[in-house]
């Protein structure tokens, strides 16, 4: 019999949602412990194999090193034993050769966002259908028969190209169900962001992600900033994109926050493309 302790099952539940997680993101979702505690309690979990880490070889903004922990295969198979899940309901790491270091903060900070909506949802009693992000996988790199390894954002538009959203959900409350595209927009390239902002309005409009994920409603699309100059210049450039004028009521489908804003209160923080402080889902 394997003996855990709570804020162990805490851990590895808090895993099995969201794949990866630092300790401070653990500490969060796990409520009022001390952050020592689940430092001691993900190094037990090491120990005992539930768990591993990929270390970052820098620091974080706060100067310390950080580590970006996930489910073995091992853990994967007792958080789903804990849950009642099927396994391959617990999300994990298949293949330690599938681990990507260099996208480490923008990861977190998806988590962070990820982590932020479901505490709304949840306070609102919203019921998720599904959060995916662009690091949640498809397919193997071994096994033919089940097709190539790739982002279960992934939307393919025609034979030729595709989007890679950073975050696909959708969320039901008591009147519809609301279908979202969340990208984490961090930098200070306006141009970038605006040339991806193009290329998911395209695909938003032509109906491709709705058909993806079989939902009729068409999605809304969050743009999440790192930096607030970098908000207001895509703002600004977006009121003069001869491209974007041709998609009709942008206004009720293109949103954008600061990050921060939306950790600390995900509904209040949301602005449409003139700017505006909106209500995105009154």
């Amino acid at each position: 019999m394997i003996v855990i302790s709570p804020i162990q099952e805490g851990i590895l539940k808090a895993l099995g949602r969201y794949k990866f997680l630092t300790s401070k993101q653990a500490w969060k979702l796990i409520g009022n412990k001390n952050l020592q505690t689940i430092y001691n309690d993900l190094r037990t979990l090491r120990e005992r194999g539930f768990v591993d880490c990929i270390v970052y070889g820098g620091v974080s903004k706060s100067g310390t090193m950080e580590k970006l922990n996930y489910l073995t295969s091992k853990g994967a198979k007792v958080t789903a034993e804990i849950d009642g899940k099927n396994i391959d309901q617990v999300r994990h790491p298949k293949s330690t050769n599938t681990l990507v270091k260099n996208d480490f903060f923008h990861r977190i900070y998806t988590i962070d966002l990820m982590i932020a909506f479901d505490a709304w949802a949840e306070k609102n009693e919203h019921e998720t259908i599904f959060f995916d992000t662009y690091f949640h996988k498809t397919g193997s790199q071994r096994k033919q028969n089940d097709g190539p390894l790739k982002g279960k954002t992934r939307v393919e538009i025609g034979s030729n190209n595709f989007i890679d959203p950073d975050g696909i959900f959708l969320f039901r409350t008591q009147q519809k169900e609301h279908l979202q595209i969340l990208e984490v927009a961090n930098g200070l390239d306006s141009k970038r962001i605006i040339q991806q902002i193009r290329n998911v309005v395209y695909a938003s409009y032509q109906g491709y992600v709705s058909e993806k994920y079989k939902v009729k409603t068409g999605p809304k699309i969050l743009i999440a900033f790192e930096r607030e100059s970098t908000m207001k210049a895509v703002i600004q450039r977006i009121g003069l994109d001869e491209y974007l004028r041709n998609f009709d009521d942008l206004s009720k489908y293109l949103f954008f926050a600061l990050q921060e804003d939306a950790r600390d209160g995900w509904e209040e923080c949301w602005h449409d493309v003139a700017g505006n402080k909106v209500s995105v889902w009154a």
